[in-house]
C-alpha cells in the first residue's frame, strides 16, 4: 500500500529546465496530495518497511539529477530523505489532528489569559494556522532556502 501511495505522487527527476528548487516544490507538493487522498496515508508509508524496486529506481534517479545540478551524492540524499520526512511529519499531523488545521486555540481554562499573550494573538490573527496549505508552503520553502545555504556553503 505504502509503494502504491508513493507511485501516485509521480516521484521522479525534474523536468526538462525545471531548477531544483522548483522540482522539490513540485514533488512535495504531490507527495503530499497523495498522502492525504489516503486515509492514514502517511502513517502507512513511515511505517513501510521497504519499497519496491520502481520506487527505488525512481529514487536513483531523482539522486543522479540532483548531482547533475551540483549537489554531491550525500547533499542530493539528505536534502530529498528531509522533504519527504517534512512532509511525512506534516501529513502525519494534519491526518491525526483535522481539527487543528485553523487557527490554534488560545482560549481554554488550561491556558493563561489570552491579554498575555499578545504575539501569539497577533499571530493566529495573521493567519498563523500551524496546520494547512499557508504553514506547509512556509515549511517547505525554509527548508528550500536552507538547502540552497547549504550548497553555497559547500555542505556535505
Amino acid at each position: 500500500m505504502a509503494d502504491a501511495i508513493i507511485q501516485a505522487a509521480g516521484m521522479g527527476p525534474p523536468r526538462e529546465g525545471e531548477s531544483w528548487q522548483d522540482w522539490l516544490c513540485r514533488r512535495a507538493n504531490a507527495y503530499r496530495a497523495a498522502l492525504l487522498a489516503h486515509r492514514d496515508g502517511a502513517r502507512i508509508v513511515a511505517t513501510a518497511r521497504r519499497l519496491s524496486p520502481e520506487a527505488v529506481k525512481s529514487f536513483e534517479a531523482e539522486l543522479a539529477v540532483m548531482t547533475a545540478h551540483g549537489f554531491t551524492p550525500a547533499l542530493a540524499l539528505h536534502t530529498i530523505t528531509t522533504v519527504t520526512y517534512y512532509v511525512n511529519g506534516f501529513v502525519l499531523q494534519e491526518q491525526s489532528q483535522p481539527d487543528a488545521l485553523s487557527s490554534p486555540a488560545v482560549s481554554s481554562p488550561d491556558l493563561p489569559d489570552p491579554a498575555t499573550m499578545p504575539t501569539l494573538l497577533a499571530a493566529v490573527h495573521g493567519g498563523g494556522a500551524l496546520l494547512g496549505d499557508q504553514a506547509f508552503a512556509c515549511g517547505l520553502r525554509t527548508l528550500i532556502r536552507g538547502t540552497d545555504f547549504s550548497m553555497e556553503a559547500g555542505a556535505q
